[in-house]
């Protein structure tokens, strides 16, 4: 047995030293790690891309999660995506995401949630469309500049979605003077229920 004291300090609420069995070992994971493995892990992507001519533009990509379920709660672990710029000349770029309860999107096209867990043939029961317009509506939750390159922000299940619920991302970049801009748009998320 190991040479430290087995209960836990008032300061640390997990054991700082653990003697693990082969046949019992003791791990301590995650909530998202958990439910991958479980299957109930999934993820949707979008992205738009545009040449923009001399007086520039703006470019977006928006997803849709319509909790359309009276059973399952959805939790989202991560918000993905990036702004990519090719430049013809020297230009502002301004850029950032925004999230949104119960935002609504102009003409939105399915998209099919993929399983995190590849051997898992569970489906998302998750309503999730994409668009290339903004988010309308709703209540802005939180928005973030950004800049050229990726976007990652980790939640790790403290945004939830309950039944009856829509959670709306939008990526928007804009651009000064003539470049090819693009945005890319993607959320990772576990049900339960």
């Amino acid at each position: 047995m190991p040479n430290f004291v087995p209960f836990n300090r008032s300061d640390r609420p997990v054991f700082d030293q653990i003697t693990n069995a082969l046949d019992s070992p003791a791990i301590i994971t995650s909530p998202p790690y958990s439910a991958s493995v479980a299957g109930n892990v999934f993820s949707a992507f979008t992205t738009t891309s545009a040449s923009l001519g001399l007086l520039g533009g703006t470019v977006q990509s928006s997803i849709r999660l319509n909790n359309a379920s009276s059973t399952r709660t959805c939790y989202v672990i991560r918000i993905a995506g990036g702004v990519g710029v090719g430049l013809s000349l020297l230009s502002s770029l301004n850029a950032s995401y925004s999230v949104y309860q119960n935002g609504t999107i102009t003409s939105p096209t399915t998209l099919t949630p993929q399983n995190a867990n590849l051997g898992s043939a569970n489906t998302s029961s998750m309503t999730v469309t994409g668009s290339t317009g903004a988010v309308t509506g709703g209540t802005l939750l939180l928005t973030v500049p950004v800049t050229a390159g990726p976007i990652t922000s980790d939640f790790n299940g403290s945004i939830v979605v309950p039944p009856s619920t829509t959670l709306s991302l939008a990526v928007s970049a804009s651009l000064t003077v003539a470049g090819t801009l693009s945005t890319q748009a993607s959320l990772l998320w576990w049900e339960v229920g």
